[in-house]
């Protein structure tokens, strides 16, 4: 027998084995989704038997004024919520950090999303920290614009690109710790 017709024969078993297994399985699964589709169908009744009963106000009245107060109490919780969530420093999301235009966003109290932009053309700017020479010479991350014919618009010393994300986080954290953020 030739390797393809084995093949054929074992995904003709398999595939076999699989069908048996779910004609195996159809009657307790349809017995199981018929009792689910009861209970259901029974929980509707209810509801609808409870909405149109006549008391001093029938039910679903109750049960507009009732989604109108849950709405009101959600609305209230995330506005109370959202004043103590929000850092008084989070309308501060620019600056210029080693001569560049930075922006950012705040997730609770961490920063997201730090990147730099052209001082010139706000254009977003890329990186090059692979300018490294020798062993001894320290790796600087140039942040060129490809917008102002790829010219070096910025560089930071000290590594390579996650090393100056870091630095302009720390500047962010000093300058919002000495308040020189609000000027």
């Amino acid at each position: 027998m030739s390797e393809s017709s084995i093949k054929n024969i074992r995904n003709g078993v398999v595939a076999s084995v699989i069908a048996g297994i779910i004609l195996l399985l159809v009657p307790t699964v349809r017995g199981y989704a018929s009792l689910a589709l009861d209970w259901i169908w029974s929980g509707v009744i209810l509801l609808w038997d409870g909405l149109f009963e006549y008391y001093s106000f029938s039910g679903w009245f109750l049960l507009v004024i009732f989604a109108f107060a849950i709405v009101g109490f959600l609305t209230i919780f995330f506005a109370i919520k959202s004043n103590f969530d929000a850092p008084e420093h989070s309308e501060y999301k620019e600056d210029s950090i080693f001569n560049l235009k930075w922006r950012w966003r705040w997730s609770g109290h961490e920063i997201t999303n730090l990147w730099c932009f052209c001082p010139s053309c706000d254009a977003t700017l890329v990186y090059d920290d692979s300018s490294k020479n020798s062993f001894y010479e320290p790796t600087v991350t140039h942040f060129i614009c490809e917008n102002c014919s790829n010219t070096t618009k910025g560089t930071i010393t000290g590594g390579a690109k996650s090393y100056a994300l870091g630095a302009v986080r720390r500047e962010i954290d000093r300058r919002i710790r000495t308040g020189e953020h609000e000027h």
